[in-house]
């Protein structure tokens, strides 16, 4: 009895200390809203990590599958993103140039413009400037980057493709928390292959990342996350359409809602050298998040079979 009584005592021990921690964690500013004494610049006080800003502001990278584009590759996107207290429409804009034949792709993305609304409890769980019900519009960053491939159709290995990309500091609206006005950057490298079914038209891709992201915080101790990116995804190809379902996400070292996870599906459905897209993505950590998407796609639109 007395030792189940002491094992009693030390689990809810191990459990306050934990949620001492967690409150008591050093990578997160003090609350602005309740100090009282002389304050810093309100960036200080921002917790910068996708569980704490827009859905644009430290988005998880999109997938690549293994293999460079071998044809110039356009996508634009309408995507609504909504959670319990924010609405933010915008249009996503992706570009892929091949160089080298194909060896090499040059790629672009930019969210130029979106419009929001946040609640007031939102706003102020984000430590904004005003930490008030806010409405607004804000420009995006700036994506840019390479994709070298190091294998491909290969008889039984996997294609291989290393990717490098980096993020401008050109977002505005830093004071509603929609971006971080700072640099970030990652590395990855991809995997993937696709098996025909038969001598048909129609086959199945599979495809893994694994990678390293960086981006800049402003805790003066502690100005930079580092982050593990990792994803897999599954795409069933067939002449007129495509499937494609993935998950992916990062995991930094601050636990201050940096381990963002999120699912995305979406539908193709091809028109000669281009396609409509349909999609969903669903947060489910650290991106607290829902989003519908419709656009289109022109050329590099999937795997060639």
């Amino acid at each position: 009895m007395i030792k189940r009584a002491g094992l009693i005592i030390l689990l809810c021990w191990l459990v306050l200390s934990s949620m001492g921690q967690v409150s008591g964690n050093k990578y997160i500013p003090a609350d602005p809203y309740v100090l009282t004494g002389p304050k810093q610049h309100f960036s200080k006080y921002l917790i910068v990590s996708p569980g704490n800003l827009g859905p644009n502001a430290l988005p998880v990278p999109r997938l690549f599958n293994g293999k460079t584009s071998k044809k110039f590759h356009f996508n634009m996107e309408y995507e609504y993103y909504y959670s319990d207290g924010e609405q933010t429409h915008d249009v996503f804009t992706e570009i892929h140039i091949p160089v080298a034949d194909g060896k090499i792709s040059l790629d672009f993305m930019y969210v130029p413009y979106e419009f929001y609304t946040v609640d007031s409890v939102t706003s102020r769980s984000r430590r904004t400037l005003s930490g008030d019900a806010l409405a607004g519009s804000s420009f995006g960053d700036i994506y840019f980057g390479t994709h070298v491939q190091l294998i491909e159709n290969h008889k039984w290995l996997p294609d291989l493709a290393f990717g490098m990309s980096c993020r401008t500091a050109s977002g505005t609206s830093l004071e509603d928390s929609r971006y971080t006005d700072a640099p970030g950057y990652y590395f990855d490298l991809s995997i993937g292959k696709t098996h025909k079914f038969g001598d048909s038209q129609s086959g199945i891709r599979w495809y893994a990342l694994g990678g390293f992201y960086v981006w800049q915080t402003y805790l003066d101790n502690y100005p930079q996350n580092d982050a593990l990116l990792y994803g897999a995804g599954l795409q069933f190809l067939f002449r007129d359409f495509f499937i494609t379902n993935s998950i992916r996400g990062y995991s930094g070292y601050m636990y201050n809602g940096d381990h963002p996870l999120v699912y995305r599906t979406e539908l193709g459905i091809r028109e000669g050298s281009a396609a409509l897209i349909l999609g969903f993505e669903k947060g489910i950590r650290d991106y607290p998040f829902n989003c519908l998407r419709v656009g289109i796609r022109i050329n590099g639109i999937s795997e060639e079979l």
